[in-house]
């Protein structure tokens, strides 16, 4: 098991970070532990781990709250991440956190001409061969919500940060060769961590949205939020209440369909989505 140091008041990590500055530790790898949608309603970040490239640590977010982060994920240290944008979007959307002063280790790779993941990027770099695919898909779906964490879910953590430094040292070794790929790597570093595009709603990512008439595309909205109210009073992720292909059957029909299993109370939110919405004219 590896030695690491939780954190889960935000005394303790303001406690590291005078530590960093002590230190003149100005570089730090990082990454993040989320649920969404998957075990409970909504997205919430869980765990930051972090390796300063001595010691490791597990900052508990549920327990210290997002507030205690805020100054380090928006601060000048610099972060050195792999395929930020994920959870750029996530810290953005749940915690109102703008992540900067990111290295992302998957621009300098694509950049080298490399495109697969972070393990195959470990293999190719550092001849070091990491967890199988099998093991990181179970990981990922572990509920990290549940506290006491299990030791597997910390030693996944860990490792998701154990490599980062090295990477990037070897990273910029490569990139040195052609300083045309230098500069390209230093100016999109600056915006890798800012949305592309604006925060889409959940509906618009719904199998057809884009292609329904408006009509159809209007009641899909209604009946998205009637199943985002439901999951909400059942803390329940929205997928567990209603599918999303029942969704768009029941717009694309007109109809409610695929709803068995709902409540009276839960039954009449759905049904009421149907009713066009009351426009009310003054004068």
């Amino acid at each position: 098991m590896t030695p690491y140091t939780l954190i889960d008041t935000p005394q303790g990590f303001s406690g590291i970070e005078k530590s960093w500055q002590t230190l003149g530790v100005s570089r730090v790898a990082l990454d993040f532990e989320e649920e969404s949608n998957l075990h409970v309603y909504g997205e919430h970040l869980c765990l930051a781990q972090i390796f300063d490239g001595r010691d490791f640590y597990i900052v508990d977010v549920l327990a210290t709250g997002p507030e205690a982060l805020r100054a380090f994920l928006e601060g000048p240290m610099e972060k050195v991440m792999f395929d930020c944008s994920a959870d750029s979007a996530l810290i953005r959307r749940s915690c109102s956190i703008r992540l900067r002063s990111v290295c992302d280790l998957r621009v300098m790779a694509r950049l080298l001409g490399f495109e697969n993941g972070l393990n195959a990027l470990i293999e190719r770099n550092l001849g070091i061969t990491v967890e199988t695919r099998a093991d990181k898909r179970r990981s990922q779906m572990s509920n990290w919500m549940v506290r006491p964490l299990n030791p597997a879910q910390i030693e996944y953590a860990l490792n998701d940060v154990r490599y980062l430094l090295c990477l990037r040292q070897s990273l910029m070794k490569e990139l040195s060769k052609d300083p045309e790929l230098v500069r390209r790597s230093g100016s999109l570093m600056k915006r890798c961590a800012e949305p592309v595009h604006p925060d889409r709603p959940g509906w618009e990512r719904l199998p057809g949205f884009r292609k329904m008439d408006r009509q159809t595309r209007n009641l899909l909205i209604r009946l998205y939020n009637a199943r985002d109210e439901i999951a909400r009073g059942r803390n329940s992720p929205p997928s567990y209440v209603i599918s999303k292909e029942s969704l768009v059957a029941m717009a694309g029909q007109g109809k409610p369909v695929g709803v068995s299993g709902l409540s009276e109370a839960e039954k009449k939110i759905i049904e009421a989505a149907f009713a066009p919405p009351v426009s009310s004219k003054s004068g």
